[in-house]
């Protein structure tokens, strides 16, 4: 069965005292950052609900006929839905048979449950026909919808689950974690690689496995070169439009953080403090733009973040 991950045990808390409460929302909203495994907290979920006899910590036992089944992947109660290709939508066929599959009563199980990977992929259409489902929750049925972008799902079907956030962990707990599981790394490749995954356990594993995190570095001193106004915005633009812009964002965020830690260390409040901050805000509205439903023009976008650094950078040069 599903074991529980270190960081995901105080949501799990949260969960057993909802069962214990008896107050199971009929829609669960499973948030957090990529990387954090919500997809197998999901299936613990499911399995805890779909167990005959669980235990006082909602935990399945492992050993009844419906735990077999959902070991065997072939629950009659149970249904996983996600894009049937990697990078594609959840379309609306899928929606329109989980609406018949739920007309259904349980048949082994005291539950019925449903779990939408990716919820945010979902067509306008599939989340149209989902809404109506969860207008009409069906008695004794779960869903449970995961997502890495909250902010992609319309607002009706938010307003209609419950909300789960799952944090990432402390670095401490990441570092003891990837110990466990035998992953090595020294710590000053760690800590740049979690400005790019923001914590995540699982992405920190990735970025390491595909070097990923080896093609943000250059972003470092491209930054400087902006700061210095000794860059290309054009060709930079270019350069960067093959980066994940959320990751290189988040990176600048930590780079920033830093010197700005430093600087109140060393009771410096000058020119490069006020500076940073206003980059700061650059940073935090180009990640709005980049969260944002609207469709956006990536290089553009780039460009006149590049360009907001350069005249911030300059203004502060010339006034100080």
């Amino acid at each position: 069965m599903t074991e529980l991950l270190p960081w995901q045990l105080p949501l799990w808390q949260h969960v057993i005292a909802r069962v214990e409460q008896q107050r199971l929302p009929h829609a669960v909203l499973l948030t957090g950052v990529a990387g954090l495994g919500k997809t197998l907290f999901a299936a613990k979920m499911v399995e805890s609900l779909l167990c005959q006899s669980p235990s006082k910590e909602f935990h399945a036992c492992g050993h009844c006929h419906s735990c077999q089944l959902v070991q065997a992947g072939n629950h009659p109660d149970h249904l996983t839905i996600r894009a049937e290709e990697t990078g594609k939508s959840i379309k609306i066929e899928q929606i329109r048979a989980l609406k018949e599959k739920q007309s259904l009563t349980p048949s082994i199980a005291n539950w019925k449950t449903v779990v939408i990977e990716s919820a945010d992929s979902m067509t306008n259409s599939a989340a149209n026909s989902l809404l109506k489902l969860l207008e009409e929750p069906q008695k004794n049925t779960i869903l449970i919808l995961t997502t890495d972008a909250v902010h992609r799902l319309p607002i009706t079907i938010r307003s209609r689950c419950q909300q789960m956030h799952l944090p990432a962990p402390d670095h401490s707990i990441t570092l003891h974690w990837l110990s466990s599981q035998g992953i090595t790394a020294d710590a000053e490749q760690v800590e740049k690689i979690t400005s790019l995954t923001l914590d995540a356990p699982f992405a920190i594993v990735k970025a390491l496995e595909t070097n990923e995190w080896q093609s943000y570095q250059q972003v470092q001193q491209d930054f400087d070169q902006l700061l210095q106004q000794r860059a290309n915005p054009v060709q930079l633009a270019s350069q960067w439009q093959q980066l994940d812009l959320v990751k290189v964002m988040h990176q600048l965020l930590s780079t920033i953080k830093i010197r700005l830690k430093k600087h109140y260390s060393e009771y410096a409040e000058d020119s490069k403090t006020q500076q940073y901050w206003q980059i700061v805000d650059c940073i935090v509205n180009t990640i709005k733009l980049v969260s944002s439903s609207n469709n956006y023009n990536k290089t553009l976008l780039i460009e006149d973040f590049m360009v907001s650094v350069m005249r911030i950078s300059q203004t502060n040069s010339v006034n100080h």
